[in-house]
């Protein structure tokens, strides 16, 4: 019977190249819509803000972002909420006992944001706490910044989004920035030929044939 089922992979292979000598196409699941904080262009204490608060020290950082389009038509995204600003951070500091606080404000609104193909720009002003006064500097630690972007539930959105993260690592004043790069590529794919393809396919379906017939009992 092993016999039997070798000759009919063959013969199927064989008829199967000369009928669909055609390319086959696996596509990945690269994203379409990409964000970053491109640049971060002041790190600055506030005096005398609005926003300032008793026993704590006010900071602003001027940031740049870049949205890219891979794709070569427009992109539209849906946002459950509209963030002010658009632009999140967290902090994690090396004085456990500091705390840090994001100011900003959400309407709980459903918005859609179209991006032509390549890169679109924004311009942000990100706000934050630190629970102790009279701070010259940023306290040591690391502050990671990102733009969500496709915050929508999955059967809103078909676009696939990826968020790429800026890391500030601050010791002592100095701050070291880490800037992540696009992947500018499309979506990836991945061409066999059909006789490829077919090979690969019959030489996996002959041991798996052959396995489940030494498995099947036998009747006395």
């Amino acid at each position: 019977m092993n016999k039997k089922i070798g000759k009919f992979l063959t013969i199927s292979l064989i008829v199967l190249t000369l009928l669909f000598p055609y390319t086959m196409v696996v596509e990945g699941e690269e994203s379409t819509i990409a964000s970053r904080i491109s640049e971060i262009s002041e790190v600055s204490v506030l005096h005398n803000s609005y926003f300032s608060e008793p026993n704590t020290t006010l900071f602003g950082i001027n940031v740049t972002v870049e949205i890219l389009n891979k794709e070569a038509e427009n992109q539209t995204v849906t946002e459950i909420s509209d963030y002010i600003p658009k632009v999140f951070i967290n902090a994690s500091l090396e004085n456990q006992s500091l705390e840090f606080e994001r100011l900003g404000y959400v309407h709980s609104t459903v918005m859609k944001y179209t991006y032509q193909p390549s890169i679109t720009v924004e311009y942000s002003y990100v706000v934050f706490y630190i629970n102790q006064t009279d701070l010259p500097y940023l306290p040591n630690g690391n502050y990671t910044l990102w733009r969500p972007i496709n915050t929508a539930y999955q059967w809103l959105n078909t676009t696939k989004a990826e968020v790429l993260m800026t890391i500030i690592t601050v010791t002592s004043g100095v701050l070291n920035i880490t800037y992540p790069s696009f992947n500018y590529g499309p979506t990836d794919n991945v061409t066999f030929s059909s006789i490829s393809s077919l090979v690969f396919l019959s030489l996996c379906l002959y041991p798996i044939i052959r396995f489940r017939r030494r498995r099947k009992p036998r009747i006395v």
